[in-house]
């Protein structure tokens, strides 16, 4: 039964994408919810942030990651991967365009978590990871989208997306409606998450980065 005014200014918001902490025995974690456009920076600084911590090993969370900017996903793989191809897509009439890094100094034990959310850039990232056979994913299938939408504007204000490729990874591997497939298939104790708040598919790539020092 009360009105209330208020003033309010339309502002741009910075939504933090990516967190992180250092775990036990060294082990970095860094998770990235989405690839937006400020999620490269956000990302230099968390992943500096554990290098100057003392990092010995990393754990990289994609989990619920449903992708965002092909751009991001291709500056930050090249922070991670040695050189060559990142991925390439494929259009209709069979033109490809890779996208390459000239090949980063991470040397570190590396872990991927992922899951059935993980989709589009995030599986472009995981899948070039695995292909490269520069880390290890753990977790369940993921999602399976495989292809290269564009946004086109209409006059009425409203919007298209419109399929324009498909993507491949490293490989050569086209994972539309397959998805990628972890080297560690392990499903999320939701009991144990729920009741002792402890993350199964963490535990275990600790696990993994322990023994692999």
């Amino acid at each position: 039964g009360e009105y209330l005014d208020f003033d309010i200014t339309r502002a741009k918001i910075d939504t933090p994408s990516v967190s992180s902490e250092m775990l036990d025995d060294g082990i970095g974690y860094l998770r990235i919810t989405e690839f937006y456009e400020i999620t490269t920076g956000q990302f230099e600084e968390e992943f500096q942030a554990l290098n100057d911590a003392g990092m010995k090993a990393m754990i990289l969370d994609l989990r619920d990651n449903p992708g965002g900017s092909v751009a991001t996903v291709t500056a930050i793989a090249s922070r991670l991967l040695p050189k060559g191809l990142i991925f390439y897509q494929k259009d209709k009439y069979d033109k490809v365009t890779e996208y390459k890094c000239d090949g980063a100094d991470f040397d570190l034990p590396l872990v991927v978590l992922v899951n059935g959310y993980s989709a589009s850039a995030s599986e472009i990232l995981a899948g070039a990871i695995q292909d490269a056979g520069i880390g290890t994913l753990v977790g369940t299938q993921t999602y399976g989208k495989g292809i290269v939408q564009n946004l086109y504007p209409l006059g009425d204000g409203s919007a298209i997306k419109i399929t324009v490729a498909d993507y491949y990874t490293r490989n050569g591997r086209n994972i539309h409606k397959v998805g990628i497939e972890p080297d560690v298939v392990l499903e999320l104790d939701a009991e144990k998450y729920e009741k002792e708040n402890v993350d199964s598919q963490l535990e275990k790539a600790a696990e993994i980065l322990t023994q692999a020092r």
